[in-house]
């Protein structure tokens, strides 16, 4: 999933999941790291999330295990790398 943290739903919805950014860049706002995601696909969630950041994306993963049988608590993605956008 690539979206830029205003595209990203900050408010609760049926078609949502709550999720948690951690690790990257320190000046990534607060209201990026947590979010709301599309549920999609068999597993309910992509495990790569895309963040545009600066001039190109932060890279980040579901962290291994990371599911929420009580839907109580946000899924995790562990930032795993950055890219540029190409010229």
């Amino acid at each position: 999933m690539t979206a830029s943290p205003a595209s990203y739903s900050t408010g609760r919805t049926e078609n949502t999941i709550e999720a948690v950014l951690v690790g990257g860049p320190a000046d990534i706002p607060a209201e990026a790291r947590n979010v709301r995601l599309p549920i999609t696909g068999e597993s309910g969630l992509d495990d790569k999330v895309k963040l545009r950041h600066r001039n190109g994306y932060e890279h980040f993963e579901r962290a291994p295990g990371a599911v929420r049988p009580d839907r109580a608590s946000p899924v995790v993605f562990h930032w795993t790398t950055c890219t540029k956008i190409a010229e």
